[in-house]
């Protein structure tokens, strides 16, 4: 069944996040940069859980960056250039939309978010959190958070 449930008011939460800004010229190749992403954790030891975490944020500027984010079973103490880790990576007060539906229009669920904001008159900040729970053509699962200012 497709549906869009949302929620205001809620916390995202993330342990052991390893993340990866993601350039303009790797935009083309994303499962060779969570590939790398996956065999740096193993090479130090921890393992990839969860599912993938795409953040897209906007500098001061108002330039986009997309981030990769994936929870790792340990924290890595040593980053590599291009890595970060976070042990804890929380982001309170948002919206939250829990998407079921084809994979194809799973960005209603964000679209949704913005129309929730602007009729309860409340402003995001342009963050958005999208947690790929899981990716089936038919069948997927995303959750998204939006902060609000």
């Amino acid at each position: 069944m497709n549906e869009i449930k949302v929620a205001e008011n809620k916390t995202l939460k993330l342990t052991n996040v390893l993340s990866h800004e993601v350039q303009p010229t790797e935009m083309g190749n994303m499962q060779l940069v969570l590939t790398q992403m996956q065999n740096f954790m193993k090479s130090n030891g921890a393992q990839p859980i969860g599912p993938l975490v795409q953040a897209i944020t906007f500098t001061p500027d108002h330039q986009m960056k997309l981030i990769l984010m994936q929870q790792a079973t340990q924290f890595i103490p040593q980053m590599e250039q291009g890595y970060h880790m976070d042990a804890v990576l929380r982001v309170k007060n948002c919206l939250y939309a829990h998407y079921c539906g084809p994979m194809s229009q799973s960005q209603l669920a964000a679209s949704k978010l913005q129309i929730h904001a602007f009729e309860n008159e409340q402003t995001l900040t342009g963050d958005t959190y999208t947690i790929f729970v899981r990716q089936d053509d038919d069948d997927a699962v995303v959750d998204v958070f939006m902060e609000i200012k």
